[in-house]
């Protein structure tokens, strides 16, 4: 998960800065603000830390190293529903949250500020999205 996260924080912030980097502060709202970019932002970062996750864990599983748990996984098998449940759902529930708390502060964020906070939220949401992916590929079937 530590990877995820830090692969994640350090795209964050490539991203911001070839997204934001000539602006002195980005605005909260607008197709160039915060809301809006939150969600191809949620949305690359679950795709990249739940598909690599998965795969690598499907091979470990399969090849002795890692013991699979023994409940079944509530997720689907079919790693294109899988993946894709985990992209929307982290998506809609970032995207719902970036469009009711952002609002609530500065019309605008200094650069500097979105930059630490694009990091900080790459990180977390890697290393959650990780987490459940992990999770739910030690729970398959071993094939």
């Amino acid at each position: 998960m530590a990877v995820a996260a830090v692969i994640s924080a350090v795209l964050s912030g490539v991203f911001v800065a070839l997204l934001f980097g000539g602006q002195a502060e980005v605005p909260v709202v607008g197709w160039n603000g915060l809301i809006v970019d939150a969600l191809p932002q949620t949305a690359m970062i679950a795709l990249m830390s739940s598909l690599v996750p998965t795969l690598l864990t499907r091979r470990r599983t399969r090849r002795g190293g890692v013991a699979p748990l023994l409940t079944p996984s509530r997720w689907p098998a079919a790693i294109v529903l899988r993946i894709g449940a985990f992209v929307l759902l982290a998506t809609m529930l970032a995207g719902g949250l970036h469009a009711a708390l952002l609002p609530l502060g500065p019309l605008a964020w200094p650069l500097s500020t979105v930059f630490a906070g694009k990091i900080l939220y790459g990180a977390a949401l890697g290393m959650a999205v990780a987490g459940l992916a992990v999770t739910a590929a030690l729970r398959d079937p071993v094939r």
